[in-house]
């Protein structure tokens, strides 16, 4: 039986909770950045409200402050990445289809076919675009050898792409009667309440 959209939300929230914690506690240990990008912004911000610059100057300056907080964050990404990757697909899939929010909550991801456990490959289809793999790809492959200003388009393109994705498998999930997201239908599964449940 598939699983309710409440179940898998609360999964999510659990499981978004789980990696947060991980990802800030491992990246504690790396030295201290002193760069406070959103007291940043919202100086530049400030001044565009008070007409103290042109929006075209704050558009370039805010551009500048997320292209170097892209460059010094790279190590930071590449954990979250990493993280995002192993307990989203790998755990996952170590894990007959559950993540531990997943398995709080008894349901599952499986084949759409044979309700059995996918594969990392299906795993990774998946969650390409729900978990901001491809954004943080891009930025750990790309930051250092385009241009600031085609690195900055390429990311917000990719964000933009990645936040109508993520609403589009929220709508379908709502409204399917399978309950399978966009995600689940590109990667030919389905979420499920483990037997007996």
């Amino acid at each position: 039986m598939k699983a309710s959209f409440g179940s898998r939300l609360a999964a999510y929230i659990i499981d978004f909770f789980i990696l947060t914690i991980l990802v800030s506690v491992i990246c504690s240990a790396l030295p201290v950045k002193n760069n406070d990008i959103n007291k940043e912004i919202t100086e530049i911000a400030n001044k565009m409200i008070n007409n103290e610059i042109a929006p075209e100057e704050y558009y370039k300056e805010y551009k500048t402050l997320l292209y170097t907080n892209e460059k010094e964050g790279l190590v930071e990404t590449g954990i979250s990445l990493l993280l995002t990757f192993g307990y989203f697909i790998v755990f996952q899939y170590m894990n007959n289809g559950q993540t531990l929010g997943k398995k709080l909550l008894k349901i599952k991801v499986v084949d759409n076919e044979t309700k059995k456990p996918t594969t990392i490959i299906r795993g990774l289809l998946r969650s390409i675009f729900i978990f901001n793999i491809l954004s943080s790809s891009y930025s750990i492959l790309l930051i250092k050898i385009l241009s600031k200003n085609t690195f900055i388009t390429g990311h917000m393109i990719l964000t933009d792409v990645e936040s109508i994705v993520a609403l589009i498998c929220i709508i379908f999930v709502l409204y399917r009667k399978d309950g399978r997201g966009l995600h689940d239908l590109v990667a030919n599964t389905i979420v499920v309440k483990e037997e007996g449940e």
